[in-house]
């Protein structure tokens, strides 16, 4: 049996022989010689295997962080390049920071639930070693916890919301003198570029929480207001990552804190009413995205009762009732938020297309019926 090409363990790379290997004699104590076919060796490395096949979205394979007329640094590592225009986040230097994209706002608080995605790269690839961007996936951890490297922690807190930076960072706020086999060497720098989507201060949160009743219910009304946007802003990011029912948790809460409120005056009311009917639609929008169409009619209906013309509630109720099977009732519903929002097109012809199903589904319910009595008869 003869091999005619051989693969790489480092690379992964296939490099073809100019003569195929004879197993027999390479089971002998001396071996076998070979020698490897250079006239096709250019060739079979573009056919190396890759961690992740589309690396065009990643900017450091358009980007190595080289300034025009930087004839000096021509001839470096792109590692050695991006530290030229670095500045140290730690004293001894093991974590270095360079901004690509300023944020705004404050920076992030320490012990903040943070949103993030990242891409991380070692010098010798040409592709990241891991990515949040490739699995369409975001970073959610609570800063200062420990929940990722000691380097992309440290890094992290030193930025504002929307920022894009990138963070080299040393072994010893890496993975150390052993690395991470198989895709860390030991004693390895890594580079990580990282984009804060946003976070949430969850100090303000956990001061709640650990209050008596007593005390929550003596707080400012500002205070109240204040827990309460956090947790909305919690709750807004699970119905983005498509997490349905810990987002309706997070609305559910925010209804319970504004029940034992203390109101002072008309406007603290109006405020909290304001609260409490997005609290409620957003509710009945996640069981809605769930199915759970009891539940989304239940929420969109106590909206109703406080405003009877909402249209977010309109649009839920009526397309509940329909997933129901309570298409004269979806229909009375939607041709009502048609009627209040005439200039809204898109939407309308969305609800249009839904009271014509409808129709032709209680047509046919009516036709199935009269066809039942008939067979009765």
């Amino acid at each position: 049996m003869n091999c005619c090409k051989l693969l790489s363990h480092a690379t992964g790379s296939t490099f073809p022989l100019k003569e195929g290997i004879n197993i027999e004699e390479l089971r002998k104590a001396n071996g076998q010689e070979f020698e490897l076919s250079l006239d096709d060796l250019d060739e079979s490395l573009g056919t190396s295997k890759q961690y992740f096949d589309d690396v065009s979205k990643f900017s450091f394979l358009l980007d190595d962080g080289l300034d025009e007329g930087a004839d000096d640094l021509e001839d470096v590592s792109w590692f050695k390049r991006i530290l030229a225009s670095m500045v140290n986040v730690t004293d001894d230097g093991g974590v270095k920071k360079s901004i690509k994209k300023e944020g705004v706002g404050m920076v992030v608080t320490n012990g903040a639930r943070v949103s993030a995605h990242y891409s991380g790269y070692l010098e010798d690839l040409d592709e990241p070693f891991d990515s949040s961007q490739l699995r369409n996936r975001t970073l959610q951890i609570n800063l200062g916890n420990g929940e990722v490297i000691p380097g992309l922690d440290i890094g992290i807190s030193t930025m504002r919301k929307h920022e894009i930076a990138r963070f080299y960072i040393e072994p010893a706020y890496a993975y150390g003198l052993l690395g991470c086999p198989p895709r860390i060497p030991p004693k390895t720098p890594i580079v990580f570029e990282v984009e804060l989507i946003s976070f949430t201060d969850n100090t303000l949160l956990d001061n709640f929480d650990e209050m008596s009743r007593e005390e929550k219910q003596n707080l400012s009304f500002e205070r109240v207001l204040a827990v309460i946007k956090e947790i909305k802003i919690e709750g807004n990011q699970l119905f983005a990552q498509q997490n349905y029912l810990k987002a309706i948790k997070r609305y559910m809460r925010i209804i319970n804190i504004l029940e034992t409120v203390n109101m002072a005056n008309r406007e603290q009311e109006e405020e909290c009413l304001k609260f409490c009917q997005k609290a409620y639609l957003n509710m009945a929008l996640c069981n809605l995205k769930l199915g759970n169409f009891g539940k989304a009619m239940s929420a969109g209906k106590k909206v109703l009762d406080w405003h009877k013309e909402n249209p977010k509630a309109l649009y839920i109720c009526g397309k509940s009732l329909r997933h129901m099977g309570e298409f004269a009732k979806s229909r009375r519903l939607d041709v009502l938020y048609c009627r209040l929002h005439q200039g809204k097109y898109h939407r309308m012809r969305l609800v249009q297309c839904t009271i014509n199903k409808g129709k032709k589904n209680e047509t046919q319910e009516r036709h199935n019926a009269t066809q039942t009595l008939h067979d009765n008869e």
